[in-house]
C-alpha cells in the first residue's frame, strides 16, 4: 500500500511539474479593455513591487465637443482584474489638447509616491504634483518652467528611480526649430523640491518643437532620454540620450548612435509620441515612429532597431506602447489613421522571450477614441493589459 501511494504521489507531482511547465510555456493572454470613465490618453506604469499605476484624462462632459476635464489616477486590482477609485491629480480643470503629445507624464519612486507631469496650453506652462506615499491623494499643482519657457511645446515626460525625479521637456524660439534644446530639473527628495532648470541636448541637433520625447532612468544616476532632433529644421531623427546625474545636478551627457530606422528627414510635424519600458533583465525597450511605421530597440543594444509589423491597411501607423511580462514576453500596440486627432484602429504584436513574432492579432476591429492612444502593462501573473 506504501509503495502504491508514494507511486501515486510521484505521478501526481509529475502532472503537476508538467502542468506548471504547460502553463509557463504558453502564450501570455492579452486582456484588452477601454480606459475606465470613457477617459483619455491612458499612461500605464508598472512599479518595482509589480503593482499597475493608470493616468488619465476624464472630460467632464460627455458630448463630443467637449475638452475640458481633469486627470485622475487608479490604481489596478489584480484580484478583480479591474481598476480601483478614482483619486483626482489636477487641481484646476483645463482643456484637453486634440493631438496626443499633450499627454501626462507619470511615474512611481523608491516610496511608492506617483509623480505626475501635464502641460497648461492657456498658461504655456507644465504643472507637476505628487501623491503621498499611500497614493490616496496628490498635493496642489505647482508650475515647473519659469527661466526656459519660451516656445515649450505639449511633449514633456518625468521619471523616477529611488529618491530621484526627473523632468525632461524641450523649448526654444519655435520659428528656429533647429536650434531648440531639451532641458530637466531633477529633484533628489522624492520630489519635495526641484533643482535648476539645465540644458542637457546639443543645440547643434535642435529639438523637434511638435514631438513627443520619453525619460526613464537606468539606475539612480543615469536617466535616458529619447527625443526627436531637427536638424536643419527636417532632420527629426530619433535621438538617445544618456545624462549622468549626481544628486540634483548633470555631470555629463552622451549620445547613442542613430540608425537608419531612427532617421525621418520632413519638414512637416509628426505629432506622434513614443514610450519606454523594462524588460526581466532591467534592459530598457523604446518604440517610436519613422516614417509613418513602429520601430522598436534595445537601449542597451541600440545598434540593431527593428520594424515592428505592417499596418492593415496602407495607413499610418503612431503613439506605441510596451510592455513585458514576467516571462519577457512583450506587447506592443499603436493607432493606424492618418489624421493626427483620430485615434485610429487599435494594432497588436505579441513577441516570445527571444523577441520572435508570436501567432496573435487582435480579435475585433477596435477603434481608439478621437484624441487617444493606447497604453499597456505586464501583469503579475503574466497576462498583458492594453488599454485603449
Amino acid at each position: 500500500m506504501l509503495k502504491i501511494t508514494r507511486k501515486l504521489a510521484g505521478l501526481a507531482g509529475l502532472v503537476l511539474l508538467l502542468s506548471i511547465a504547460a502553463m509557463e510555456s504558453s502564450q501570455a493572454e492579452v486582456i484588452i479593455q477601454a480606459t475606465p470613465d470613457n477617459g483619455l490618453q491612458p499612461r500605464i506604469t508598472v512599479d518595482d513591487d509589480g503593482t499597475v499605476h493608470l493616468l488619465y484624462f476624464k472630460k467632464r462632459l460627455r458630448a463630443p465637443s467637449a475638452r475640458e476635464g481633469n486627470l485622475y489616477y487608479r490604481q489596478y486590482l489584480p484580484e478583480q482584474r479591474r481598476f480601483g477609485t478614482p483619486i483626482k491629480v489636477s487641481s484646476q480643470a483645463y482643456d484637453l489638447r486634440t493631438f496626443s503629445i499633450a499627454r501626462a507624464g507619470m511615474a512611481v519612486d523608491g516610496e511608492g509616491r506617483v509623480h505626475v507631469i501635464w502641460y497648461l496650453p492657456k498658461k504655456s506652462q507644465f504643472f507637476y504634483s505628487r501623491s503621498n506615499p499611500q497614493r490616496n491623494r496628490f498635493e496642489p499643482q505647482q508650475a515647473m518652467v519659469s527661466q526656459f519657457g519660451e516656445g515649450i511645446d505639449a511633449g514633456a515626460d518625468i521619471a523616477a528611480f529611488g529618491s530621484r525625479v526627473a523632468v525632461v521637456w524641450a523649448a526654444g524660439d519655435l520659428s528656429r526649430e533647429f536650434e531648440r534644446t531639451v532641458f530637466t530639473r531633477i529633484s533628489a527628495d522624492n520630489g519635495a523640491s526641484f533643482g535648476d532648470e539645465l540644458q542637457i541636448s546639443n543645440p547643434d541637433l535642435g529639438a523637434c518643437a511638435c514631438c513627443s520625447l520619453a525619460a526613464d532612468f537606468t539606475d539612480s544616476s543615469s536617466l535616458q532620454v529619447a527625443y526627436r532632433s531637427a536638424i536643419g529644421g527636417i532632420g527629426r531623427h530619433m535621438q538617445l540620450l544618456a545624462v549622468n546625474i549626481n544628486e540634483s545636478e548633470v555631470i555629463g551627457v552622451s549620445y547613442g548612435p542613430v540608425n537608419p530606422l531612427q532617421e525621418w528627414e520632413v519638414s512637416f510635424c509628426p505629432l506622434s509620441t513614443n514610450d519606454i519600458a523594462l524588460d526581466v533583465n532591467s534592459q530598457q525597450w523604446l518604440v517610436f515612429e519613422t516614417m509613418s511605421r513602429i520601430i522598436q530597440i534595445n537601449l542597451q543594444d541600440p545598434h540593431r532597431p527593428k520594424a515592428v509589423a505592417e499596418p492593415f491597411t496602407r495607413t499610418r501607423q503612431k503613439n506605441p506602447t510596451i510592455a513585458f511580462n514576467r516571462r519577457n514576453e512583450h506587447l506592443i500596440a499603436w493607432g493606424e489613421a492618418i489624421s493626427h486627432a483620430r485615434g485610429g484602429r487599435l494594432n497588436i504584436r505579441l513577441f516570445d522571450a527571444e523577441g520572435e513574432l508570436e501567432d496573435y492579432l487582435p480579435p475585433d476591429e477596435i477603434t481608439i477614441p478621437n484624441f487617444s492612444f493606447p497604453a499597456a502593462a505586464g501583469l503579475a501573473n503574466g497576462d498583458v493589459l492594453v488599454l485603449y
